[in-house]
């Protein structure tokens, strides 16, 4: 699995598993969603000092988690970021040092536009990933994750399917999730280069 995942971000920026996580992880997943609900916040947008919620630019939820001390239902998650973390810098010598994490909930009809991950000079990411935590998607459903080159040409789309992830550049590809016509559910964050705590 690592193997492929280097390999691919070596060669494109990207790399994606399909089913990674299994129905019963994406089940506990989703247990987790509905006891915590009322624990997400709406995202804002902005500088640091000057957040707001803009509904035109991202419309989701979020619950911030920590990741020295995980829910049981996203330990082995965590522990999948630990390895990849390592194996990065092995063999491609990234320079990471720890990532943060957050659950995302976009509720019917909500979005989040074009952006990129690591738009300003100070800013620490390095690899930008999801996990997707829906327990069904059908085709038609929307939520897709769009990859654009840096002319915003469509390279990548991609549905919020059960149990995939993705990791990606963060720096390399401008991205936007499409609307959904049912609540999507994620595991979203970034490896940086720094020590957080």
């Amino acid at each position: 699995m690592f193997d492929q995942i280097i390999q691919e971000i070596e060669r494109q920026g990207f790399s994606i598993c399909p089913h990674l996580l299994s129905s019963q992880e994406v089940s506990e997943a989703n247990e987790f969603f509905l006891r915590h609900s009322t624990e997400f916040q709406a995202a804002l947008v902005g500088p640091e000092t000057g957040k707001k919620r803009v509904e035109d630019i991202r419309g989701d939820f979020t619950l911030w988690l920590a990741t020295d001390n995980a829910p049981r239902e996203f330990r082995k998650l965590f522990e999948f970021l630990n390895e990849l973390k390592s194996e990065l810098n092995k063999r491609l010598f990234l320079g990471l040092r720890d990532y943060e994490a957050h659950l995302a909930r976009y509720p019917v009809g909500s979005f989040y536009t074009l952006h990129l991950d690591r738009h300003e000079k100070k800013s620490t990411r390095v690899v930008s990933f999801v996990f997707y935590l829906n327990e069904e998607w059908k085709d038609g459903e929307g939520g897709e994750l769009i990859l654009y080159d840096k002319n915003n040409v469509e390279i990548l789309r991609l549905p919020p399917e059960p149990g995939t992830f993705i990791c990606f550049l963060s720096e390399e590809f401008p991205h936007e999730v499409k609307v959904a016509t049912r609540e999507r559910r994620s595991l979203t964050g970034w490896i940086h280069s720094i020590q957080l705590s």
